[in-house]
């Protein structure tokens, strides 16, 4: 892989695509610690920055072939009986005082694809979020789902709400992941790319922020193919791409049909990383930056977006069925799934938890190195003040590792990546994780 000025870097044989601490390894919930957790909820939040609110609708109408998270088949009667138990779950934590002395300038509706919801079901569920949480006045307003159901009734009811709240802008999460109609008929996206397309243009004539999910490394695809994509989500002028090289999850159709041999195998690593430079050269000339976990962006809210710069000091409250990005101080957890399972927990008035992590010392401190694989530099005083030395003090040998192969950088206030870093982010991060 050439780096600027064609310097060689290849620190690692290849590229990691899952970063440490995730819902995977969390354990699963216990007398003691789900104590822990609603005694915690009774104390006041002290951190002082702002958080995330993410309440998941996990239902999409059809299925991604690569797609991991525990989504259900859309159907009218349970999304209704569904929404009723994720207002239930928000109204439970926004009873707390933890919750009732935090504040919150992201509402970010996630999960499946909240776009199956009808106008009203979304503005209603905003509205609810509106009601019972202390939104900042500059809220953030984020809504996911697919290019096919996004209608312009939908993105009407959303910017209007938005307006009416006085967010500071609005963005429509679109999970596009190529333009190739071939590909994506592979991959079980259902409209075209011509579609896709028309959709993110109803987005922006709307004054509304399109982000748009685009994979690389995808069966069959080339370098070719990967341009294209680059290219198109550029002069569609999207305010940012998701940029993420595919890692094929077990069990998922994709898998099964690689394994198979019914769609083409995916690059080696040599290629993920010539996509991913491709790429990153071609965003750079168009003016988008890297920002976040995988996002390549040209609006300044995606580089100072509490989920990012807050991490992992704010907090985040994801609620509904099977979600797993929720955390809270020292608590990470996943919620129960399937939705109708989810469903009669709450009914019962309890906090629908599967797993639930409760992090050491050590934990927390490796929590912070991983800030560098969401761009965010590590402030060495404040890990100094919160946790009695220096991170080369508490991390020396993988610092001192990362520094020689010149990915990451230190000087008296902070650490970051170098930009020969960014590539190997998530492998950066590990070496923390693992010492």
């Amino acid at each position: 892989m050439n780096g600027k000025g064609g310097e060689r870097v290849q620190p690692y044989e290849e590229v990691e695509n899952w970063p440490p601490y995730t819902y995977r390894e969390y354990p699963e919930v216990t007398v003691e610690n789900i104590r822990a957790f609603t005694d915690f909820l009774k104390t006041e939040n002290d951190v002082g920055l702002k958080m995330e609110l993410q309440p998941w609708i996990s239902f999409c109408d059809s299925k991604c072939t690569f797609c991991y998270f525990p989504n259900e088949t859309f159907s009218k009667e349970i999304l209704g009986r569904y929404l009723g138990a994720l207002k239930k779950e928000l109204k439970m934590y926004a009873e707390t005082p933890y919750i009732q002395s935090s504040f919150f300038d992201e509402v970010v509706l996630g999960g499946g694809s909240p776009s199956v919801s009808s106008p009203h079901q979304l503005v209603d569920l905003l509205s609810f979020c509106q009601e019972n949480f202390n939104l900042t006045e500059d809220v953030m307003v984020k809504v996911a789902g697919c290019t096919h159901n996004f209608n312009i009734e939908k993105l009407m009811a959303i910017s209007n709400f938005a307006r009416k709240v006085g967010a500071r802008c609005t963005q429509i999460d679109l999970g596009v992941q190529t333009f190739d109609d071939k590909i994506r008929k592979m991959l079980n996206i259902l409209d075209s790319a011509d579609q896709a397309a028309k959709t993110i243009k109803k987005v922006r004539k709307l004054g509304l922020y399109a982000c748009i999910d685009l994979m690389y490394n995808l069966p069959g695809e080339t370098l070719d193919v990967l341009r294209k994509d680059v290219e198109k989500a550029m002069e569609l002028g999207v305010e940012g791409v998701d940029f993420y090289g595919l890692d094929i999850h077990p069990e998922t159709p994709l898998e099964k049909q690689v394994k198979s041999g019914k769609v083409p195998p995916i690059g080696d690593s040599d290629m993920e990383k010539k996509m991913y430079m491709e790429a990153y050269e071609m965003f750079e000339k168009g003016g988008y930056k890297p920002a976040g976990h995988s996002r390549f962006s040209k609006v300044k809210e995606h580089f100072t977006e509490s989920c990012c710069a807050g991490w992992p000091w704010a907090g985040q409250l994801t609620t509904g069925s099977g979600c797993f990005m929720g955390y809270l101080g020292r608590f990470s957890y996943v919620n129960i799934a399937p939705a109708k399972a989810y469903i009669d927990v709450v009914a019962k008035g309890a906090f629908p938890i599967a797993k639930l992590s409760v992090d050491s010392k050590q934990d927390q401190m490796r929590k912070v190195m991983t800030r560098l694989y969401i761009r965010q530099p590590v402030d060495r005083l404040k890990f100094k003040e919160e946790f009695g030395l220096f991170p080369e003090e508490a991390f020396p040998k993988a610092i001192k590792r990362l520094k020689s192969k010149g990915l990451v950088e230190v000087d008296d206030r902070e650490i970051r990546l170098t930009e020969a870093g960014d590539l190997w982010r998530y492998n950066i991060v590990w070496e923390f994780c693992r010492s």
